[in-house]
């Protein structure tokens, strides 16, 4: 069939108008800034809205549309839905987890914490593998280890460096990543001038005599070859004794014991595995200092195309489906154009805060918003053009997949983000959302 200009022009404009809230939620999140638990309701009530426009005018419709042109009995209907459904989601999940790495999880402040909690955790790993090979800090339960992660700092010696002298004040506790140390009763940092008390090595620790009976240092360490110490700094060290009686027990066990000269033999490779496991588990949260750095960090890092094409996943499917559903403005329902209306309002309020905070300029945070406005018009134009007269297969496979990747996009962004601002009461925004857009079904 020829193409009807005019059709094509008003689904373009009614899927701007959708898309427009993005411009506007951008506005109200970069000048008045509401609040996180304001934007979190609204975003409930968008998403209630939402989940029955893509159960209804989606899901049901498409299937009803199949049984009355197509013939297709109920089942099939069902399983043709179910596909379009199941592959949509898929695709946003790996198209989504694909522009991650490249920095689209800042688009949305719920995926961009998931995303730093993930490199936090990564980092984490690599340091709680040596930490598990340190008898001191084993003593710590696993959900501990957090704390002390925060109170670790990596340090460098050459071979042949002083670590601190004997009569120094005791300032902080080290352990030993790589490398040897040699721990000698003078002053001297040839260990052959003078009388060498231990050979410490990977895994082992020094320094927490000093910390425990506040008198200066008893010994002199140096650095034998290139050494890598953890050091947690005396008042970071009182903080974990006081927070952990298990920490303290063992230290006052260790002292007795003058671990110092006599080191334990580390335990087995399969336990420290363990404990290390049991403690990554445990780093489930991000300081809010944390939180702004790696936010700062992230933002420097990521691709301006990595954010317009992670934007352009959430928002196109929406167009395409206005677009593609558009025949006439009578027979037009404005239940899922609402829907997408109240979605985008508070997802851009919410995205331009944390882009905002992560550095990026007014200008830049416009301009991708600005340019997903006018991707979304095209892809309502392209979905008019091509999908308006297509065959009823097609076109309810073709809405399927997009409700797919919407409904992926809801559950994995909307939601979550929702609850963490606004708390138990987004339940009731929700479903509010909900019942609002199954009245324009009757209207």
């Amino acid at each position: 069939m020829p193409l009807d200009p005019a059709r094509i022009a008003s689904a373009v404009l009614l899927a701007t108008l959708a898309m427009l809230s993005l411009l506007v939620g951008v506005g109200i999140g970069l000048f008045a800034q509401p609040s996180r638990r304001a934007n979190a309701i609204i975003m409930a009530f968008g998403t209630g809205a939402l989940i029955q426009a893509l159960a209804l005018e989606l899901a049901f419709e498409g299937a009803e549309r199949l049984i009355r042109e197509d013939h297709l009995s109920g089942l099939l209907s069902w399983l043709w839905v179910a596909a379009g459904f199941t592959a949509g989601g898929m695709l946003y999940y790996l198209g989504d987890r694909r522009l991650e790495r490249y920095g689209a999880a800042l688009r949305h402040p719920a995926l961009a914490k998931l995303y730093l909690l993930r490199q936090k955790q990564q980092q984490s790993a690599a340091l709680l593998a040596r930490l598990a090979q340190v008898d001191l800090l084993r003593s710590l339960p696993p959900e501990e280890m957090e704390e002390v992660l925060l109170c670790v700092q990596p340090v460098q010696f050459a071979a042949g460096a002083t670590i601190f002298h004997r009569g120094d004040a005791g300032d902080a506790l080290y352990l030993i990543v790589s490398g040897q140390v040699a721990v000698l009763a003078n002053n001297h940092a040839d260990a052959t001038e003078s009388a060498l008390l231990a050979r410490l090595t990977e895994g082992q620790s020094f320094g927490e005599m000093a910390l425990l009976t506040g008198e200066p240092r008893t010994a002199t360490v140096t650095a034998l070859t290139e050494v890598e110490l953890l050091k947690i700094a005396r008042e970071h060290f009182d903080e974990l004794l006081d927070c952990s009686p298990r920490l303290r027990q063992a230290v006052e066990d260790l002292n007795s014991q003058r671990i110092l000269q006599n080191v334990a033999a580390l335990r087995q490779q399969a336990e420290a595995d363990d404990w290390k496991k049991l403690a990554l588990a445990n780093i489930q949260r991000l300081s809010r200092h944390e939180e702004a750095a790696l936010m700062e960090k992230h933002a420097a890092a990521s691709a301006p195309l990595a954010l317009f094409l992670g934007a352009l996943l959430d928002g196109i499917p929406e167009s395409l489906v206005i677009g593609s559903s558009f025949a006439g403005l009578e027979s037009f329902r404005f239940t899922f154009l609402a829907a997408v209306f109240l979605s985008n309002l508070p997802e851009a309020i919410g995205s331009a805060v944390g882009m905002q905070q992560a550095g990026f300029s007014t200008k830049r945070i416009f301009t991708l918003w600005g340019l997903l406005v006018l991707a979304g018009a095209l892809a309502a134009a392209l979905g008019n053009a091509f999908l308006a007269d297509a065959p009823p297969v097609l076109l309810t496979l073709v809405g399927a997949v997009a409700g797919g990747g919407i409904l992926a996009m809801v559950s994995s962004v909307m939601m979550p983000e929702a609850y963490e601002d606004g708390g138990p009461a987004v339940g009731l925004a929700t479903i509010a959302g909900f019942l609002a857009a199954f009245l324009f079904t009757f209207v």
